[in-house]
């Protein structure tokens, strides 16, 4: 993981000037090109001074439009991952003879943390949240849980802990990866060592992920990372009895995907108090992040973390879901006025000494294609892999043809 991060960046595409502060001269300016408008005019004001060398010649994109208006260099921006993390009991259930779904977890994601770039803005939820841990449960020697020594009253209620904006107060606010900001989750992280959560209340606490990241309102691409390994319970009551519903949940991911904020999934698919596969699945795809197109045919568009294989599993998941959260995501740039035309874009990624046009893909399976709100892009694929294996490898934007793969 420590190799494959060390060369790994969110890439933004960027306009210059008046469009993004710091970046060139005020004279200059890059832009999507512009629809007509209805008297035939532009929809704004134009300009293409951009990708011009030192004799004045534009940089056209590798055959794919030689009379481009504006050909765009790409550089490292931000990205924005919330990592909303299962604290419940059976998170102490053990795999093997002395690890626990808790260790393991916890130590996959101090590995992950250590190699994030400082650039990366991370944060924390934990959830249940908003309940005191409990005592009077406890795992058997044969590796369930029981509860019997809880006394009356004793086990909380669905008050606290399943509404979204219980988990709107992050346990470690989303700030930039240095040293500080690690250590701190690091030791958030490591209080739950001890302590047992009852219920596990995935709608509210996806929803209430959700809805911090999209009021974050941040530059550049903004995930959540759930690692869960059970379904929901605990939070329905006579008032609300499909409070369990796994639709919820689902809905939950879907609502941030419509506010541009995706939803990755890992979790624990079999052994005691499991996930299961179908509603993970469909948590994924709702959130915007499938593996691979079909996937929800055979419930795999999450990823699964088999008891047997805990620890490999846990890794190439975050492995995944951080190079492709902070390597393959780009913003496009910001037109000054009137309608942009998103069916003149293309995107060229030079890797290994070799240019290549990344056709668009509303498939998913290898290529690129707009995220909701048509500001950002995402790389697909092959065409992510490529860019993901290469630490120098250049993108751009090339604007003013028709977009290949359409």
């Amino acid at each position: 993981m420590k190799r494959l991060l060390a060369g790994a960046v969110t890439l933004v595409l960027v306009g210059a000037g008046a469009f993004v502060s710091g970046c060139g001269s005020d004279d200059e300016a890059t832009i999507l090109p512009y629809l007509p408008s209805d008297d035939g005019g532009a929809g704004g004001s134009v300009s293409t001074s951009t990708g011009a060398g030192a004799g004045g010649e534009v940089d056209t994109g590798p055959e794919v439009c030689p009379d481009a208006t504006s050909v765009i260099d790409v550089e490292p921006a931000a990205s924005n991952i919330l990592f909303l993390v299962d604290r419940s009991g059976s998170m102490h259930l053990r795999v093997g003879a002395t690890d626990t779904r808790w260790s393991l977890t916890k130590a996959g994601l101090f590995d992950l943390l250590d190699v994030m770039p400082e650039a990366t803005h991370g944060g924390l939820s934990l959830f249940p949240s908003g309940d005191q841990p409990i005592d009077c449960c406890v795992i058997t020697t044969s590796n369930t849980i029981t509860c019997g020594g809880c006394a009356a009253g004793e086990l909380p209620g669905p008050e606290n802990r399943c509404e979204a904006t219980a988990y709107h107060d992050l346990a470690v606010g989303v700030g930039a990866m240095g040293a500080l900001q690690v250590d701190t989750m690091k030791a958030k992280i490591a209080t739950v060592d001890d302590e047992f959560y009852w219920g596990t209340p995935l709608a509210p606490a996806i929803q209430g992920a959700v809805e911090s990241m999209a009021a974050m309102k941040a530059t550049g691409v903004s995930s959540v990372v759930l690692l869960t390994d059970g379904l929901p319970t605990s939070c329905d009551s006579a008032a609300d009895p499909t409070a369990n519903d796994i639709q919820r949940a689902i809905d939950a991911a879907a609502l941030g995907y419509g506010s541009a904020v995706r939803t990755y999934v890992m979790g624990v698919i079999d052994g005691v108090k499991a996930s299961d596969a179908g509603a993970l699945s469909a948590i994924a795809q709702a959130g915007g992040t499938a593996r691979y197109p079909g996937c929800e045919a055979t419930d795999d568009c999450a990823y699964r973390i088999d008891v047997a294989t805990f620890t490999d599993d846990l890794a190439s998941a975050l492995e995944s879901i951080a190079l492709e959260a902070m390597s393959c995501t780009f913003e496009l740039p910001k037109v000054e006025g009137g309608a942009p035309n998103f069916d003149a874009v293309n995107i060229t990624v030079t890797a290994d000494g070799v240019t290549f046009t990344v056709p668009r893909d509303a498939s998913h399976g290898d290529g690129w294609d707009y995220l909701p709100g048509q500001t950002q892009v995402q790389l697909y694929g092959a065409s992510c892999e490529t860019l993901k294996g290469d630490a120098d490898a250049k993108v751009k934007v090339v604007v003013g043809c028709d977009t290949v793969g359409g």
